[in-house]
């Protein structure tokens, strides 16, 4: 399944696009674009505009800030108002919160953190 992956408030993209990439290669998703948001308005053009083309996004950053600006926050105040509301997954790793993933009806987005042994861990849960 195609996908698009979006860096949000990331340094590491480099080694986390490579990650993401090499941990999904033999699953069921192959990322089709790479897309970059500065800031929460941009980062809502970029799901939008990703959401029309696939029914997967991976959001890479933002996860462990400690502002309003942080991207857990960010996609809670934006989908409130959906209807249906999206079902939320808490993604984990050593028993702690690593990530999330987000389902509403057949589209689903996944916040992974700016570390590439992290998403390497995570990836490799979800691609099977």
């Amino acid at each position: 399944m195609d996908c698009n992956l979006i860096f949000y408030s990331a340094r590491k993209t480099g080694y986390c696009e490579t990650a993401l990439k090499a941990s999904l290669k033999s699953g069921k998703y192959t990322v089709r674009r790479v897309l970059s948001a500065f800031d929460p308005e941009m980062l809502g053009d970029k799901i939008n505009e990703s959401l029309a083309e696939c029914n997967a996004i991976f959001i890479i950053g933002g996860i462990n800030r400690d502002d309003e600006l942080s991207t857990p926050d960010l996609l809670s105040k934006a989908f409130s108002k959906n209807k249906p509301l999206p079902k939320s997954e808490k993604l984990l790793l050593d028993g702690k919160v690593a990530g999330y993933k987000l389902t509403c009806l057949k589209q689903t987005i996944f916040l992974f953190p700016d570390d590439p042994d992290r998403i390497t861990q995570l990836a490799a849960n979800i691609a099977k």
